[in-house]
């Protein structure tokens, strides 16, 4: 299983989610990589789009691809677009 996304409002709340997510996945033998996993960020990446503090944003860098694409001058290219 990938991507746990816990969201809270205060830490405080993040404290007792995160606590009763990690009861739940003990019981169930779960395992997590300690290098997979982020704790206590304020925006995270998640296909394709950045989540946090209540917005949902495009990555910059895939923002700036479609800036950057050229302009198409043929009918031809639009056909293949």
């Amino acid at each position: 299983m990938d991507n746990f996304i816990i969201p809270d409002k205060t830490k405080k709340e993040l404290e007792e989610r995160m606590i009763q997510f990690l009861k739940i996945a003990e019981k169930h033998n779960l395992c997590f990589k300690q290098s997979k996993c982020d704790f206590d960020t304020e925006k995270i990446p998640i296909l394709g789009v950045v989540v946090g503090w209540g917005e949902i944003q495009m990555e910059n860098k895939k923002v700036n691809a479609v800036k950057e694409w050229k302009t198409l001058t043929k009918i031809k290219e639009v056909k293949f677009f």
